[in-house]
């Protein structure tokens, strides 16, 4: 357990979810960008929240964080995969009495 711990020290700030690239209109009417087509660039964060879809903007100055965090998360997953395993091994050579 201690040794778990340790491996997920480092791993800080964590998420799970996903981000991804978008092209939207802004609304305004009299936007040039959106009249020729061109759209905004944008970034959006994904996840799931009670079994719900959800998305959320991302502002730029944001997005490299949160990819570290999505990346820390995904550390973070396979550590508890890794553990998960451990602990059905463990009990493997133990025979009932």
């Amino acid at each position: 357990m201690n040794k778990w711990i340790k491996e997920c020290e480092g791993l800080f700030p964590a998420a799970k979810g996903s981000v991804r690239e978008v092209k939207r209109g802004c609304g305004y009417p009299t936007c040039k960008r959106c009249k020729s087509g061109e759209k905004h660039q944008g970034y959006l964060f994904t996840y799931y929240l009670n079994g719900k879809q959800k998305s959320h903007n991302v502002p730029k100055n944001k997005l490299e964080a949160l990819k570290e965090a999505l990346e820390n998360g995904k550390k973070i997953e396979q550590l508890m995969v890794q553990n998960a395993l451990a602990m059905i091994q463990t009990d493997r050579g133990k025979k009932k009495k």
